[in-house]
């Protein structure tokens, strides 16, 4: 769902997402009650159902469900919510440590039984020892940010992961997204020396919002050029729709 609404003047630096995820699993989580509200800096606004954050994995995508079917043994769930992934692999007999910046819905997940450290991409520290998976679900492999930031996340990533371990992601191909606002805004981004699918988005509750964030939607061809001098090589691409399933080797 997808609606223009006009620009409000929002205090930012809160925890949108993490307050809806925890009114959702006080509340016990239903359809249609609580929402995630992301907004893009065209004034573009995406509502997502808090409830697919907590949907049993028979009710999960088919991407969603072979990321987890490829993880194996010690798994980095890097933007792990509320523990949607890390409660499913948990009861797979993975080890799990989840990444999360929200406060509140790395409470959520704890509540859940994931162990889970409050923190971004950026701030992960070799202290954490390596991981077989790092797992990036949800559309989470836009955690690249940009061209600039992407090569810095992935060496990070890298440094986390075993010789021959796998970064798992899913993510959208912005040339499937037609509509004139998404044209228009990848031709924005070209004319600002931009990837075309780079995002500048913010999450809002009510008259609360995070501050303004990039997130990458990339195609397979950009996501290789984006790997080339680290140390991931592309093994397998999975398309469903408008969006895919990347599977990384680390060398």
């Amino acid at each position: 769902m997808s609606v223009h609404a006009p620009v409000l003047d929002l205090t930012s630096g809160g925890d949108p997402f993490g307050t809806a995820v925890l009114e959702a699993w006080k509340a016990g989580p239903r359809l249609g009650l609580f929402h995630e509200i992301i907004e893009r800096d065209d004034g573009l606004i995406t509502v997502n159902d808090i409830h697919r954050y907590f949907a049993p994995f028979e009710e999960w995508g088919p991407l969603e469900q072979q990321l987890c079917e490829r993880a194996a043994q010690r798994v980095l769930d890097v933007g792990c919510g509320p523990g949607r992934h890390a409660t499913h692999l948990l009861a797979q007999g993975h080890e799990v440590l989840g990444i999360e910046p929200s406060p509140g819905a790395a409470t959520v997940a704890r509540e859940r039984g994931v162990d889970v450290l409050t923190a971004s991409v950026e701030s992960l520290e070799p202290a954490l020892g390596t991981f077989d998976t790092i797992l990036l679900g949800g559309q989470n492999l836009g955690l690249l940010g940009s061209r600039e930031k992407a090569g810095g996340v992935l060496r990070r990533l890298a440094s986390l992961t075993k010789p021959g371990g796998a970064l798992l992601g899913v993510s959208i191909d912005p040339y499937t997204l037609t509509s004139d606002c998404n044209r228009a805004y990848r031709d924005k981004n070209r004319a600002l020396g931009r990837l075309p699918g780079q995002q500048r988005l913010r999450i809002r509750d009510g008259a609360v919002s995070t501050s303004w964030f990039d997130y990458l939607f990339v195609s397979a061809t950009e996501l290789e050029e984006l790997l080339s001098g680290t140390p991931w090589q592309l093994h397998e691409l999975v398309p469903h729709g408008k969006q895919y399933l990347a599977h990384l080797v680390r060398s």
